[in-house]
């Protein structure tokens, strides 16, 4: 499936009411997979230090490693209590900023997304979502 295509259904799950969380890290899975092979994407994330997170669910089972920077992406599922900066949010959460539909600056400055390792991780991971963003836009 193509990026544009994951991106219409990640809109069409934000949008309704209730979606299972473990669903919807699938779909994040099948974003981030699908980003990591465009090439706008990987471009926007070229001037971004390198940088990896453990993006947990806080209302699902599963966490995504989540790796970006340096144009590059990568994303595999991984155990809530894996070693690396762990950063928490719903799965809705997750998908409006991974999927295009909740802006970085409001998902951080409201306190929507919570980073447990430190400042760094989190400014990381703002600049990271902004980047993805403009990048499926390009």
């Amino acid at each position: 499936m193509t990026l544009r295509g994951v991106l219409d259904e990640a809109r069409a799950l934000s949008s309704a009411d209730g979606a299972d969380p473990e669903a919807v890290i699938d779909l994040v899975m099948r974003l981030l997979t699908a980003a990591s092979a465009t090439p706008a994407v990987l471009d926007g994330l070229r001037d971004v230090p390198a940088g990896r997170a453990l993006l947990r669910f806080t209302d699902g089972t599963r966490a995504i490693e989540f790796h970006a920077g340096d144009g590059m992406l990568s994303a595999e599922l991984a155990d809530p209590k894996g070693k690396g900066p762990k950063v928490d949010a719903t799965s809705a959460t997750w998908l409006g900023l991974l999927g295009g539909t909740l802006k970085p600056w409001l998902a951080f400055t409201r306190g929507l997304v919570v980073c447990r390792a430190g400042l760094t991780e989190l400014r990381w991971l703002q600049q990271v979502a902004e980047r993805l963003q403009r990048g499926y836009q390009g």
